[in-house]
């Protein structure tokens, strides 16, 4: 009896461990999964995200490459732009938006980079090497001692409902809407406002 009495305690002993080891390689296994759960949901988090601004950038923006000299020295010659095609959606075009617009008059595939000057209801001037607006002194980012050529604005210019007035911050090395060759432009042909130079040497903001 004895004897028997001996070996059961012997196999309820090493039952009772190899029991326990089962259920340490359990408790392993599922803190693996826990584990792999809170990474994969790490990685798809990120895949998401990157999608959403991969998708937000190609529905809204755009880049052009600036051609000539007319926007120094806000913008150098060739520098790549990113344009916010989003920006009038919901809101119009302001005093010194920097846009990229279409001319109507320009049968070839060209993409124009100016500076509004003139919305809707303004009074257009330029006398005495100055730009007038509303009857006052333009505040004008552009730094040109004296406009030398006047064009459609050499008499007074009264904005349409629909109409824009650009001007490139180079005054005197800029073709505009002073020229005929471009003139007033509609919010229709504004491709959308020129919001970051992404060239190397020239990197920032558009103000």
């Amino acid at each position: 009896m004895w004897f028997k009495d001996l070996f059961d305690k012997i196999k309820n002993f090493f039952s009772h461990k190899f029991s326990r080891g089962l259920n340490f390689q359990r408790r392993r296994r599922r803190f693996k999964i826990k584990e792999l759960q809170t990474v994969a949901i790490n990685v798809g988090i990120v895949v998401g995200v990157v999608l959403v601004a991969f998708l937000l950038v190609f529905t809204f923006f755009n880049s052009v490459k600036m051609s000539g000299v007319s926007m120094q020295p806000t913008i150098e010659d060739k520098t790549t732009l990113l344009v916010n095609r989003g920006s009038y959606l919901f809101f119009k075009p302001k005093h010194n938006h920097v846009v990229a617009f279409e001319s109507l008059s320009n049968e070839q595939d060209t993409t124009y980079v100016k500076r509004i000057v003139g919305v809707p209801g303004d009074k257009i001037v330029i006398k005495n090497g100055r730009l007038y607006v509303n009857d006052e002194k333009y505040d004008d980012v552009a730094d040109t001692a004296s406009i030398t050529y006047k064009g459609l604005a050499e008499s007074e210019l009264i904005l349409g409902d629909d109409e824009y007035f650009v001007l490139g911050d180079n005054r005197n090395n800029s073709e505009d809407s002073r020229y005929p060759s471009i003139g007033l432009i509609s919010k229709k042909q504004i491709k959308g406002k020129v919001w970051f130079k992404m060239s190397f040497g020239d990197f920032g903001i558009v103000n």
